[in-house]
């Protein structure tokens, strides 16, 4: 973990959930984290998917095909200073992703463009990593962009510099840590 990083809580996302709530409301679009791809399960969550690794509890998810984001603990509460990993259902070869060394690690990944084309890692690793190092050019959703620096402001997080090079050493430092269900 950088010196730069500090203990991020559940809670205290939950509370920047609810500020982003209340400062952009919007009628009929996801509220709050949701609407950067950081749908919070609250209370987390054992996943029912077998490609979920047995040693995680979910926190949260994109809010689309079941990709959700897991703390990998043997507690049953989320470990805000344990590896957090992206979990895709639907990806038969490598479901999981290590996306954090610690919760404020992987907050700090999606600061600057959100969570939700983390999705596609999967599919298009190459497309997801450029995406990522690259300045955003527009969202989808005008209150983005406000959301994401009232997150980043509010949990004091700065965007990895060197999107691959990290996504690497946290695979290489934390995949051996996620057991898995055996096979059928």
């Amino acid at each position: 973990m950088s010196s730069q990083q500090r203990r991020v809580e559940l809670g205290d996302l939950y509370r920047v959930h609810d500020l982003t709530k209340q400062l952009y409301p919007h009628e009929y679009l996801d509220e709050g984290l949701g609407a950067i791809g950081l749908f919070l399960y609250d209370p987390p969550t054992k996943s029912a998917y077998p490609a979920t690794p047995l040693n995680s509890v979910t926190f949260g998810g994109i809010g689309v095909d079941g990709i959700h984001f897991c703390s990998i603990t043997d507690e049953p509460e989320v470990d805000p200073m344990a590896p957090v990993v992206m979990c895709i259902p639907m990806a038969l070869e490598i479901p999981n992703f290590v996306v954090g060394e610690t919760l404020h690690d992987f907050l700090c990944l999606g600061c600057r463009h959100g969570y939700s084309s983390l999705g596609s890692l999967h599919l298009n690793p190459e497309e997801v990593i450029r995406y990522y190092e690259s300045p955003p050019e527009r969202f989808f959703d005008e209150r983005s962009e406000s959301m994401l620096q009232t997150l980043s402001a509010e949990l004091s997080l700065e965007p990895w510099t060197d999107f691959r090079g990290r996504l690497e050493e946290l695979e290489s430092k934390y995949s051996k840590l996620l057991r898995s269900q055996p096979h059928r």
